[in-house]
């Protein structure tokens, strides 16, 4: 620089023209600074909830106090500012409503000081030290924003994105089912003969999965956020809305409730939900909204997205501490396009943060990758049918599943196409549970196919399926599925070779039932006593036509394999 002439041959060098001479503002031949139309209506497409009047001003105290029958709250912290401006906000107490419903949803009414409020509603339980959650109602201003991106696409564009800055939105508003879903913000159905459009939902940044810590006495809520305040009353109630709507969720498309989904109709539309997390109120009992329902829509993608409910883990918190007690309920924290879809379905850098009934509903053709889900009667649901959906043809496919402290790990729901699958093969399901299990209706788990991989620190002898399964469970704790036993047993879902000392005595081992199962077992006699080792097939069944296959001298072994509801000797 030092051999410029004058500052114009400077400007040239660096090729600023002159840029480096113009006056900030925001007109024409102004240099722009901070925030400028020029650089928003750059992008027509983006539809940012806060230019139709969102505020993301959610507020969290932990030591509120209410006395049943009483509609006063107290927190002895002073969170009630006058600044803040508390009255006619929308407010969640947990705790404070009826056994199983647990939060109570009401508005503020007034404001008596920074420590007190009173409520619109009588409490239903006394409550202290409980979590309060209050904050505008944004319903209104997202739903808006979410029509003016349709109208987008209505006007023949493509892409359209319903954008969430980095901060936390109350949505409070009732249920809508005006564009045959069930939401408290919902999107339409788009026809089958026109090109699909892509419509996102989308946050800042990629850390909208980040997983509670196991000490937080807060939820969850960094990032992009949506939180609901919405929960049924009842269990009747939570069914009722159900049958009539399909399944509620506070983002929702068209749904099987409409007939969206089922018999292999679609809203021929692209979902996309990125970089966002959608909490909702915890019941006890699962009667909470799902996080989205995108069932009756062709195609999605989902990528980093947290859900669950506005539970915490830290002691005295007891909000997941009885996972059972969600299956009262009937909530879906996130539903993915139903079987039939047209083959783009994506899960990517999902976490299930607990306090539903089933943490997430997978169909075929969807392929996820990091899944992650804790506290829910059951941590993944592969879907046969449901809601009059065609059966399930093609696989599904989960890289990696962390799925912990759940009733359930995967629950078989219907049967596939032709009574086979649903199809799931499982990479990696990683879980510390004592009783691992695939549970679902009987008919259900003999049609399913897969291969799942059990890995973490699970115990082996509690690993089950509820009834015969057609899915291959394979124990990832050892390098090869080798158990040596010197006492009759029943061998496990996730046997495959058994070593039998019987020099204590003549021992018998007992086969799982040979219908559905995938699985084959080799039993090998170790000892040289004259002690015998008896392999007895279950119930009425037979091995070659027999009730048992007896192995005599040492090294004696069978391997067996299941056809036709019996076992038949292959080596």
């Amino acid at each position: 620089m030092s051999t410029l002439n004058t500052a114009a041959e400077g400007r040239a060098r660096l090729e600023l023209g002159d840029s480096a001479t113009l006056d900030v503002g925001t007109t024409a031949g102004t240099v722009a600074a901070g925030d400028d139309a020029r650089f928003s209506a750059a992008s027509p497409w983006v539809f940012d909830i806060t230019s139709y009047g969102a505020v993301g001003d959610v507020r969290t105290a932990t030591d509120g106090a209410m006395t049943n029958g009483a509609a006063t709250l107290t927190c002895a912290s002073g969170p009630f500012t006058a600044a803040s401006q508390p009255v006619g906000k929308y407010v969640i107490v947990k705790g404070a409503a009826a056994s199983g419903v647990t939060s109570l949803v009401t508005t503020i009414v007034s404001r008596q000081s920074n420590t007190q409020v009173t409520l619109a509603t009588n409490a239903a339980t006394t409550v202290s030290g409980a979590l309060v959650i209050w904050g505008t109602d944004n319903t209104d201003a997202i739903q808006d924003a979410t029509d003016a991106a349709e109208a987008y696409l209505a006007a023949g564009n493509t892409y359209a994105q319903v954008y969430t800055p980095p901060a936390p939105f109350l949505v409070a508003g009732a249920l809508n089912n005006t564009k045959s879903g069930n939401g408290q913000i919902v999107f339409g159905v788009y026809p089958v003969t026109a090109t699909k459009p892509i419509l996102e939902f989308r946050g800042e940044g990629d850390g909208a999965a980040a997983v509670r810590h196991w000490q937080q006495t807060v939820p969850q809520t960094s990032g992009s956020c949506w939180i609901s305040a919405g929960v049924f009353a009842s269990a009747v109630a939570q069914t009722n809305n159900i049958n009539a709507d399909g399944n509620p969720a506070v983002l929702s498309g068209p749904n099987e409730g409409f007939g969206y989904g089922a018999s292999a109709l679609y809203s021929n539309i692209m979902p996309v939900i990125r970089n966002m997390a959608i909490l909702t109120t915890h019941s006890t009992f699962g009667l909470t909204y799902g996080a989205a329902n995108l069932y009756g829509c062709a195609n999605a993608h989902v990528e980093n997205f947290g859900c669950g409910t506005l539970g915490t883990v830290a002691s005295p918190s007891t909000d997941y501490s009885s996972p059972g007690t969600f299956g009262t309920g009937l909530s879906v924290g996130l539903l993915l396009p139903a079987p039939g879809n047209n083959d783009n379905v994506i899960a990517q850098n999902v976490s299930v943060g607990g306090g539903y009934t089933y943490a997430m509903f997978i169909t075929e053709h969807a392929v996820v990758t990091r899944y992650m889900a804790l506290y829910c009667w059951a941590g993944l649901v592969a879907v046969g049918n449901y809601a009059g959906s065609v059966g399930s043809v093609h696989a599904m496919k989960v890289l990696s599943a962390s799925i912990e402290a759940c009733t359930n790990e995967l629950y078989i729901l219907g049967v596939g196409s032709n009574g086979i699958g649903p199809i799931i093969d499982i990479d990696q399901l990683s879980t510390e549970s004592g009783t691992p299990n695939i549970a679902g209706s009987t008919a259900a788990l003999a049609a399913a196919r897969g291969i799942v991989r059990l890995t973490g620190l699970f115990t082996e002898s509690g690993v089950s399926v509820s009834d015969p399964c057609g899915i291959k469970l394979i124990d990832g704790q050892v390098p090869y599925p080798v158990r040596s036993v010197s006492t009759s047993q029943t061998v496990r879902i996730i046997d495959e070779v058994l070593l039998v000392d019987a020099s204590g005595g003549n021992r018998t081992i007992t086969l799982i039932s040979a219908a559905a199962t995938p699985n084959r077992y080799t039993v090998k006699k170790v000892d040289s006593s004259g002690n015998t080792v008896t392999i007895a097939a279950a119930g009425a069944e037979t091995i070659d036509g027999a009730g048992t296959k007896v192995l005599s001298s040492q090294w004696d072994k069978a391997t067996v394999i299941p056809s036709g509801g019996n076992w038949y000797v292959v080596s």
